[in-house]
């Protein structure tokens, strides 16, 4: 592709801006999609002459894995098309750069470098679900959402596990994909499934944690050499008080062998979380080969090894086909009564035994949601700036729980329509789309048309609930009383409100064209209005029922200490505003509405929340 493309449109909506990268196989511009008023990013693929047609077959093939794909941290695919016979995807856009950029050679502190690697396992556990293995997990293809949340990117080279037949020819069986310095040593050999996209991130892991990757080498032979021979470089040499349980993660999930790593992305995230992850028993370190240094048994295979390296590139070989030979001379055979030796144990060194992990600030559960913790302790509830009914301002404690990061998205509440549990939302229209909820162009937008008893079944069914009002307005508004999620000034841009349409005759102060939404907008948008707990969208976007009745005497006697609501009333209470909102004491953090439970529209949603596990 050529710079001819900048300042040109695609159709009607997609204005491109300028190219922002390129890899072998496409070129990537920032573009302006002018019917939702938001920047995109466009990836163009590279037409290769005679290699057109895989070109093209890989290209659809990355479509098809992301069309695939939901979730909070895997780049999201808006639109697929084709400009002259080049095709092109539409994605989001994702300012804040790469992991590559973040790291820039040096450690990151380790806790940080835990939650980090726990979001992108939860992400590769969903694409694992789905038949889909990255097999180029690197900090180059993480993007960091302003510095901060990662989105996983690139499955232009995945490998469709359940396809296999269809996608051999593809990925290229019998030759490594991926790059040598992140690759699991299997896929030297053209080998790969799940468990090498856990060694991969394990080495992004290693690396944000000390700074280096554990098998640094100039050539793809000197670091599958390295891989297949030399120990594991233990990461406390070079981070000397890191954990020893951060250790044993690091050390299983680079463990030569499949078979010795951790056997899915739930179990190692699971392992990062603390939950389920044991010390190998002393009888396993006995037979194990894992990261056990073998020079020294095997000085004669390497040099009639690299002897055969030699000869084999000098024919025009290739690091791929080589490296089959490589691994047998390199692979010690072993007697029927010889078992590998262990590296010696100091006599004093104690099993391993988990230390206690902390709760996980924000984890991903099975049904793909995404929940932060709020810790116990005081805050302020209710306010001066609104209605009566929020008034008077009193202080009430709360238990540790968990609440919904984003509000719940269509593709979310269609898992559980699907499992035959939830019924549809009773209109699949929005205000300005006629076919809204079904619609994978809307799949991470809020799910509304759904009544209390709806929201109720949802998130019963995740094994969660509806949160309390006040637990609710805590999450919104932190501990400090702010006004609004980001603080005690409105800011149009921080949220999805009426900017636009007009709704009720005037628009919302600062307006027109603060979000550029005429109607719902997609979940976790706009980073500027997050709450102090780092919850999107809880002003703006869609009202959200929570589990309370509504009275508007009750906090003259609400209890201090986990108030559950008055045991009858007039309606349930929503909260937080919506995109129909043009007046700003309706997005108040304080501000409650009492409606009929079976009342449904397209400006009502929900988020759960869960005790502690």
């Amino acid at each position: 592709m050529t710079d001819e493309l900048i300042g040109k449109t695609l159709g009607t909506r997609y204005h491109i801006l300028e190219k922002i990268g390129e890899g072998g196989m496409a070129v990537v511009y920032k573009a302006t999609d002018l019917n939702l008023d938001r920047f995109v990013a466009i990836k163009f693929i590279h037409l290769h002459g005679e290699t057109l047609v895989t070109s093209l077959a890989r290209f659809k093939q990355e479509a098809l894995a992301l069309a695939k794909l939901s979730h909070p941290y895997i780049l999201s695919i808006f639109d697929i098309g084709e400009l002259e016979g080049r095709p092109y995807l539409v994605m989001e856009y994702i300012p804040g750069g790469t992991l590559k950029d973040v790291l820039k050679g040096k450690p990151i502190p380790w806790e940080r470098a835990a939650q980090i690697t726990t979001y992108l396992a939860r992400a590769l556990e969903t694409a694992h679900s789905k038949g889909i293995i990255h097999r180029d997990v690197k900090p180059a293809n993480i993007l960091m959402a302003n510095g901060r949340d990662p989105k996983l990117s690139d499955f232009g080279i995945a490998k469709l596990i359940l396809d296999d037949e269809t996608t051999n020819d593809l990925t290229g069986t019998g030759r490594g994909i991926g790059t040598y310095k992140y690759m699991a040593p299997e896929q030297g050999k053209g080998h790969a499934d799940s468990r090498s996209d856990i060694y991969s991130l394990g080495v992004v892991f290693y690396q944000m944690v000390t700074g280096r990757v554990p098998f640094d080498a100039d050539t793809p032979l000197q670091a599958m050499i390295l891989k297949s021979t030399e120990k594991l470089p233990n990461p406390r040499q070079y981070i000397r008080d890191l954990p020893v349980h951060i250790e044993r993660i690091l050390i299983k999930a680079l463990a030569r062998e499949p078979g010795d790593r951790f056997q899915n992305m739930r179990k190692f995230a699971d392992a990062l979380e603390g939950k389920n992850f044991e010390a190998e028993s002393d009888a396993d370190d006995k037979t194990k080969t894992v990261g056990l240094p073998i020079f020294g048994q095997a000085k004669k295979r390497l040099s009639s090894a690299l002897i055969a390296v030699v000869l084999l590139l000098c024919c025009g070989g290739s690091l791929f086909g080589v490296y089959p030979v490589i691994s047998a001379y390199l692979t010690p055979a072993l007697t029927s009564t010889q078992t590998a030796s262990p590296t010696p144990r100091a006599t004093n060194t104690p099993r391993f035994t988990p230390t206690p992990t902390p709760l996980p600030d924000e984890f991903t559960n099975d049904a793909g949601a995404t929940m932060r913790l709020i810790p116990e302790g005081e805050f302020t509830m209710g306010g001066n700036d609104g209605n009566a009914d929020e008034r008077p301002v009193h202080l009430v404690y709360l238990e540790t729980y968990y609440i919904d990061k984003y509000e719940v998205t269509n593709s979310l509440y269609e898992t559980c329509v699907n499992d035959g549990v939830c019924d549809p939302p009773q209109e699949t229209s929005s205000m300005t789309n006629s076919q809204y909820y079904g619609n994978s162009q809307f799949a991470e937008y809020p799910v509304i048309h759904v009544d209390w008893y709806q929201a109720e079944a949802y998130c019963k069914w995740r094994g969660a609930r509806l949160p309390t009002e006040a637990e609710w307005e805590k999450a919104a508004r932190g501990t400090d009383g702010l006004k609004y999620p980001w603080g005690n000034s409105f800011q149009c841009r921080n949220g999805n409100f009426d900017d636009v349409m007009g709704l009720n005759g005037y628009l919302i102060p600062g307006g027109p064209n603060c979000d550029g939404y005429k109607d719902a907008a997609p979940v976790g948008l706009f980073d500027g209005g997050r709450s102090p707990f780092d919850i999107y969208d809880m002003a703006g976007n869609v009202w959200e029922w929570v589990a309370d009745w509504y009275d508007g005497n009750y906090y003259s006697d609400s209890p201090y200490k986990d108030p559950q609501g008055s045991s009858s009333g007039s309606g349930r209470v929503i909260r937080g505003g919506a995109w129909d909102v043009a007046n700003t004491k309706n997005l108040l953090a304080t501000r409650r509405i009492g409606f009929d439970p079976s009342t449904s529209g397209n400006y009502l949603g929900f988020r759960c929340a869960s005790p502690l596990p």
